[in-house]
């Protein structure tokens, strides 16, 4: 597989925060703004994952050249997904410490970086959770479903998701001690959309929990109704293997009740053609149609569930 590096800017002090961030047809520039005034000791790292888009790698690249921070660019030729993206990020990280962020968040507090070299400096963690928020966007129209779902599901306390610290752990905002990363890689088996970050929760915390802090950033590529829909289709091989790896842990979702209920229905394909039918009609309830969404998701999980 070919790859290209584009180095810009020196390391003039020892790193100790490398921010890693896998790329995918997303503009991470905004992301690399909103960190212009990194701290010292911290570093970035971006892979762009067969987008082949110049004009994106232009601007990632004229962004980078403004922060005092240096930053490396990987570019991959051909898509191989955000696990395989993360696992080749961590190798060419230099930090004690990986801060994992996706490409469509935007920290929340000013001293976000700080704040998280404060957290493995004070308590040395294998991996924390900072949170995630909506803090600094708005629903439109077309979003806002998407906005009412994570709202709901993924915009958690710390207090909540330390009481079932795997389970509400997101690879968009978590800091893990690269030693602990290399042992412990994703599963690049994970390809398409969902739960690689899930699965990896689950078995890192095995080994050493997961730290839950308050340090959260905002999720700023809220999705319309039809890209929803696309993701949950895309979804269903991926939660099979997290329920095929972790059986007895994936029993206890709800998604997975679910899934294995509507295995015994009949007509599915109509089931699902109903279900998003109702997601798309904006005039409905928001819990109408988020109930109708994650039973089309679930759908897709019960056709490829044993």
């Amino acid at each position: 597989m070919r790859e290209q590096i584009i180095a810009i800017g020196q390391t003039s002090t020892p790193v100790r925060l490398s921010v890693i961030t896998p790329v995918h047809r997303y503009d991470a520039s905004p992301l690399l703004r909103s960190m212009r005034a990194a701290p010292a000791g911290v570093e970035f790292i971006l892979l762009d994952d067969g987008s082949q888009s110049a004009a994106l790698l232009s601007r990632l690249a004229d962004t980078a050249y403004k922060l005092a921070a240096p930053v490396r660019i990987i570019v991959w030729e051909k898509n191989r997904g955000r696990a395989a993206a993360r696992n080749r990020l961590v190798t060419e990280a230099r930090g004690a410490y990986v801060l994992m962020l996706d490409a469509d968040m935007l920290p929340d507090a000013p001293d976000f970086l700080q704040r998280w070299l404060d957290v493995a400096e004070l308590q040395a963690p294998h991996a924390a959770f900072g949170g995630l928020s909506l803090r600094q966007v708005s629903a439109t129209p077309a979003t806002a479903l998407h906005y009412d779902m994570f709202a709901r599901s993924d915009c958690r306390s710390t207090a909540e998701r330390q009481r079932s610290p795997a389970q509400f752990t997101a690879s968009a905002n978590l800091m893990v001690r690269r030693s602990f990363l290399l042992a412990h890689p994703f599963d690049d088996a994970f390809v398409g959309w969902g739960f690689e970050d899930v699965e990896w929760a689950l078995r890192a915390n095995a080994h050493a929990p997961v730290l839950h802090v308050d340090n959260p950033a905002t999720h700023a590529g809220l999705d319309d109704v039809e890209a929803l829909l696309r993701k949950s289709a895309q979804a269903g091989p991926n939660f099979a293997r997290l329920a095929h790896l972790h059986p007895a842990l994936v029993s206890r979702f709800a998604a997975y009740r679910v899934a294995a209920m509507l295995q015994r229905l009949p007509l599915p394909r109509l089931f699902r053609r109903i279900s998003a039918d109702i997601a798309r009609m904006s005039l409905l309830p928001a819990a109408v149609r988020r109930i109708a969404l994650k039973l089309f998701r679930a759908s897709h999980y019960a056709e490829h569930l044993a």
